[in-house]
């Protein structure tokens, strides 16, 4: 189905069988407007069981008192324009203030739909109306329980592997660009951000309709989850670190084109030298990382290597020996802004290691 009508998903697919069902059910037991049944499976069709029956038991409650505020309004008020506006106003309110927002919408045509009919035969309109809601909520249910549901753990798995790779590339390449002093264009930058941002969006989407369906199925092991969840996690603050990344290479190009572009010593070169062996051994440590959670390869035991950041301290100190005062403090404040960041990630992943007591504090 899907490959001969690409644009025709699951969710559409139990849509329409849902809006027939419901009509037939209608026409079965002759009640009328069928059209308000199937408006009502349409609402109620959701991309899970649990989604489901939550907005079925709102949608229910919401109808109740949708009809029972119109009837009494009808009843003591009349019919009129002006009585349909008030009913309206009090229906809204009132699933407020009770925090049944998601069938606001539905209780208020229902409400309207009950003022419209005929004065002297208000109960029998509403009974007959409200039996046409209930038709429509179970038909959606029916098909939302019978009708296979897609496996969201696998489109879950497959956004976080992808999301992984923008988050890590994006972070890599903006560290390469402060080392080199050339930043990504700002046209560029926007667009690769909000490209992820949306991404991310997306897989946190997913994410919460793995857990509701896993409720259920329960497919998956609580501490498999916890450990995509902590992923997940990850590389949501790896995208932000990264932002920092380009604010600091934008502030130290700004800071640089004030004092006209100075050479950069030898001793700067170690430090920029000892950041880049940073962000590389970051991509070895996040490839590991990627095949440990998504392709379940063991994550090998990660050894402290403090060695690095005393050699990194040392050409810093080094570095401070030639330049000094504010000069090096405005240039030590952007460094530390990418060092850190580049500390944090790499150790952020150590953190997965099966061994705690070898992963750096």
């Amino acid at each position: 189905m899907n490959k001969t009508f690409p644009f025709v998903g699951a969710r559409i697919l139990k849509t329409g069988i849902a809006v027939a069902l419901a009509m037939y059910i209608c026409t079965l037991l002759k009640l009328e407007p069928k059209v308000f049944a199937a408006v009502s499976a349409v609402i109620n069709v959701q991309p899970s069981i649990f989604r489901s029956f939550r907005n079925a038991v709102e949608q229910v409650l919401t109808h109740v008192i949708s009809v029972v505020i119109a009837v009494i309004c009808g009843y003591t008020f009349g019919t009129g324009p002006l009585i349909i506006g008030l009913a309206t106003i009090i229906i809204i309110t009132t699933n407020v203030q009770l925090k049944l927002k998601q069938g606001v919408s539905m209780g208020v045509v229902a409400g309207i739909f009950v003022l419209d009919a005929p004065r002297h035969d208000f109960l029998n309109h509403a009974l007959i109306r409200s039996y046409v809601i209930f038709v429509g909520l179970g038909a959606a249910l029916i098909i939302n329980s019978f009708l296979s549901q897609p496996r969201y753990s696998n489109s879950f798995l497959s956004h976080l592997g992808k999301f992984n790779e923008l988050s890590a590339k994006f972070f890599v390449e903006l560290v390469n660009g402060f080392l080199k002093l050339e930043p990504m264009s700002a046209a560029d930058y926007e667009m690769k951000r909000a490209a992820i941002k949306d991404f991310l969006t997306t897989t946190r989407n997913l994410f919460e309709l793995h857990k509701e369906q896993n409720r259920y199925l329960k497919h998956v092991p609580a501490e498999v989850q916890e450990l995509w969840e902590k992923y997940l996690d990850f590389n949501v603050k790896l995208f932000y670190k990264s932002q920092e990344v380009y604010s600091a290479t934008l502030q130290r190009l700004a800071w640089r084109r004030e004092r006209g572009d100075p050479p950069i010593s030898d001793e700067f070169y170690m430090v920029l030298g000892m950041l880049e062996r940073g962000i590389n051994s970051f991509v070895k440590l996040n490839e590991d990382l990627y095949q440990h959670v998504l392709q379940g390869k063991p994550l090998a035991p990660v050894q402290v290597n403090e060695q690095f950041w005393e050699e990194l301290s040392y050409f810093i100190d080094q570095w401070h020996s030639r330049l000094t005062g504010a000069d090096f403090l405005h240039a030590f404040m952007y460094v530390s802004v990418v060092a850190n960041d580049i500390k944090w990630a790499s150790r952020s992943i150590k953190e997965f290691s099966p061994a705690k007591e070898h992963s750096q504090a």
